[in-house]
């Protein structure tokens, strides 16, 4: 079986704080899918091939997982007022959306942005800085701002921070496993990103988004959406010829 393993990456420092973190909400938790790469795959999703976009978690789950194989399926990145990915998106090796390196206001625009992606089995996050080349890419997203580098947390997420929201993220822990992270209730960055840290060993960790935010994981139910979603996320059980 092929395995999923983290691309090192030899990225600055500078922008994060190698303290240790505490949390300023000791009642947090995070919600947090770990990909077993010899048993699963991890897929990007945003249109149905008529070309009209699933939406919500509801729809994507009633077209893909027929045989039960979903095992996890999340929202994806940050997107435009016009319902289409704010930055890079790749999806089964085209390009659907260019990389977006302007400035502006919003998460999406906090230094540094990031990028999520997998070549093969192979899944990487890095910099938006440090991001060369989309070669070979099977999938991708971009978004911001990235919460961890390398185990250490952004030096802009403060924990005095008030705006308090529901989040996700995605990460790669000490193992190099892909995680997928919702936190259970409103939280600031710092706060998302120190619990992902001190209590998942994240090592690499990118915001997704927040306020609509929504985790589906199998067993459980199709959380339900009052906003659309654009790009989604899935893991799936691997089929057995695999």
């Amino acid at each position: 079986m092929a395995r999923l393993w983290l691309l090192p990456a030899l990225l600055s420092l500078a922008p994060f704080t190698h303290a240790a973190c505490s949390l300023t909400d000791p009642s947090l938790k995070v919600q947090s899918y770990e990909v077993f790469p010899e048993q699963e795959n991890i897929s990007l999703h945003w249109k149905k091939p008529d070309g009209k976009a699933w939406g919500s978690l509801y729809s994507l789950l009633a077209d893909i997982n027929g045989n039960g194989q979903v095992l996890m399926a999340m929202n994806g990145g940050i997107y435009g007022k016009d319902y289409t990915p704010l930055g890079l998106y790749i999806e089964n090796g085209k390009k659907l959306s260019p990389v977006n390196r302007a400035s502006g206001g919003g998460n999406f625009f906090i230094r540094p942005g990031g990028v999520f992606y997998l070549r093969g089995q192979k899944a990487g996050i890095v910099t938006l800085d440090a991001f060369k080349s989309s070669k070979g890419m099977d999938y991708a997203v971009q978004s911001g701002p990235m919460l961890i580098e390398n185990g250490t947390i952004n030096w802009r997420l403060k924990p005095s921070a008030s705006s308090r929201k529901l989040r996700n993220a995605v990460g790669i822990n000490r193992k190099g496993r892909v995680v997928f992270m919702l936190s259970a209730k409103e939280s600031n960055f710092y706060d998302f990103a120190c619990y992902a840290k001190s209590k998942l060993e994240v090592q690499q960790m990118l915001y997704l988004d927040g306020t609509i935010s929504k985790m589906y994981q199998k067993g459980g139910s199709v959380p339900w959406q009052y906003h659309p979603f654009v790009t989604m996320i899935t893991v799936e059980r691997k089929s057995l010829s695999q």
